[in-house]
């Protein structure tokens, strides 16, 4: 072990926790405050807060922090009503986009950049481009913590066996799936855990921007297209025709629609499947689970696509607080010292997440060469995609998280969906606009 490296970390987190504590006035002096925190159900989550917990008592003992945990399909609708209600929680977990732009726009969270400016607040810790994941008019309304991204993942074990290679391009994908039928036709080569809704989200959102590019979705996705244009580009439509060329190849198994991501996860973990589409806080799961021999891939670019092929999917993810909260001060305060520098290195060691305050990741050794990997590979994207589910507005986000499902089961055609995606745009703009 690097002893003056962990002493130092350990006098900075001391000297940061001390200078919190002096700027909120003699310990002793402080009312007792309980502050509630949701959060989603998230690997090594609940163990990082017991960690960050236990440190920020030793300087704030009369602050306690709740935590309560949801799962991400219910999660959204919860903490909407929660939100409007008489008992929302104080803070909580939200993504970057139009998720967090909606509770600003409603008044149901508070503008934290005073707070935030304050000796060892949060605006000191992190950048001002992660800051900007959850600002409008040049305010703070959010403190962002991590960004996750999107892989394939691929069993370089089977990879070697049989002498494949990760794909170049979109036809390559195809023909990857094609080839692992071909080995064994039980094999499911790209297990799609579909229950939920949003894991075909994930492929639609770099499937659009592989074909059209960011520059033309923008207007789409904000709804500021003219009405004639709204959700109109062909580009969509062959977005959905991809999906349905990965189905015809052979690449998911039987009903995605009724397998959860968690199997659909296992079956790659017990090399059961040697591909998944998966996040980037997916290689913890599969580390934890006893599964190292990965490797990954971005999605690749397609024949004729108008998109940048060097960007990828990336959502930042943070914590907003309550408009309604008792505690603002103390809120604020305490989101401040989780992107401290060590705690923030603390949080990438345990959840293998991508930090938003990096200064003491080389601190970190309790980690995989994938993780290293996924860090410096992000840095490279030329742009990162927002998930569609949380850029979107929110009935747009709904129409296309149904037309995934029927699109799947076949239902709908691609031409569909669009026209039922388009018809819900076309609303949501008007209702903006009264």
């Amino acid at each position: 072990m690097n002893w003056t490296k962990t002493l130092s970390r350990s006098v900075r987190l001391c000297a940061y926790a001390l200078g919190l504590a002096a700027a909120a006035g003699p310990l002793h002096a402080q009312e007792k405050v309980t502050i509630k925190m949701w959060n989603l159900v998230e690997e090594g989550y609940p163990a990082f807060l017991d960690y960050a917990k236990a440190e920020y008592a030793k300087t704030h003992p009369d602050v306690t922090i709740v935590n309560e945990f949801f799962p991400n399909e219910a999660y959204k609708t919860t903490l909407q009503v929660a939100l409007v209600g008489s008992a929302p929680p104080d803070v909580f977990f939200n993504w970057s986009g139009e998720d967090a732009q909606r509770l600003i726009r409603d008044k149901l969270v508070l503008d934290i950049t005073d707070l935030g400016s304050a000796p060892g607040g949060f605006k000191s810790s992190i950048s001002e481009s992660w800051q900007a994941a959850f600002e409008k008019d040049g305010r703070n309304y959010g403190v962002p913590n991590e960004a996750v991204s999107k892989y394939f993942y691929y069993n370089k074990g089977y990879f070697d066996e049989h002498k494949l290679t990760p794909p170049t391009d979109f036809a390559g994908l195809i023909g990857l799936c094609k080839t692992i039928r071909e080995i064994d036709p039980s094999t499911v080569p790209l297990p799609l855990g579909n229950s939920e809704r949003w894991k075909l989200i994930h492929y639609m959102t770099m499937l659009n921007d592989r074909i059209l590019g960011s520059a033309t979705t923008a207007p789409d996705y904000g709804l500021t297209a003219d009405d004639a244009a709204l959700f109109t580009n062909p580009g969509y439509v062959e977005a959905w025709q991809k999906v349905l060329d990965l189905k015809a190849a052979g690449c998911f198994q039987d009903a995605p629609n009724a397998t959860s991501p968690e199997v659909s996860r296992s079956m790659f973990s017990s090399e059961v499947a040697p591909m998944i589409y998966c996040g980037s806080w997916c290689a913890g799961i599969f580390d934890a689970e006893g599964f190292t021999n990965y490797a990954m891939f971005r999605m690749p670019p397609i024949a004729g696509g108008k998109g940048d092929p060097n960007t990828n999917f990336l959502v930042p993810q943070g914590l907003m607080v309550s408009s309604k909260t008792a505690h603002p001060k103390e809120a604020v305060e305490w989101l401040s010292f989780l992107v401290s520098a060590p705690i923030a290195a603390k949080y990438a060691e345990i959840k293998k997440a991508i930090p938003s305050n990096p200064a003491d990741i080389d601190s970190v050794t309790n980690t995989t060469e994938q993780f290293k990997w996924i860090v410096k590979d992000v840095a490279t994207f030329s742009e990162g995609i927002n998930v569609l589910d949380v850029n979107l507005e929110q009935s747009v986000s709904e129409a296309y998280l149904n037309a995934g499902v029927e699109v799947l089961n076949g239902s709908l055609t691609p031409e569909q969906a669009m026209e039922k995606i388009r018809t819900t745009a076309l609303a949501a703009k008007a209702k903006r606009a009264q």
